[in-house]
C-alpha cells in the first residue's frame, strides 16, 4: 500500500538560529512547532504525530529535549512520537 493520501507536510516554523541569550534549547523547539502548527493553520487537536529532528545534548541546567516534552508542552497528546536525522 502506499502513502498516498496519507501523509503531507504542512507547516513550517522558523526560530532565530545560533546562540540566543536568555534562550533554551527547549524554547526553540517549542517556537518552531508552535509557528509550524499556525503555518498550517491547525490547531493543537489536529495533530496526531510529532517527529523532533535530531537529538542534541542537553546544555548545562536544561532538560533533555525529547518529542514527548514537546508535546506535552504543546498540550498536544500525539498518537506517534519520534526523533530522526539524517
Amino acid at each position: 500500500m502506499g502513502t498516498k493520501d496519507k501523509y503531507a507536510i504542512v507547516g513550517v516554523g522558523y526560530t532565530p538560529q545560533g546562540s540566543v541569550r536568555g534562550r533554551t534549547t527547549l524554547s526553540f523547539h517549542l517556537e518552531a512547532c508552535a509557528n509550524a502548527i499556525e503555518d498550517a493553520g491547525l490547531t493543537g487537536k489536529d495533530i496526531d504525530g510529532l517527529i523532533c529532528y535530531r537529538h542534541f545534548p542537553a546544555a548545562t541546567g536544561e532538560p533533555d529535549v525529547t518529542p514527548y516534552l514537546v508535546a506535552q508542552y504543546l498540550g498536544l497528546d500525539p498518537a506517534h512520537l519520534s526523533q530522526d536525522a539524517n
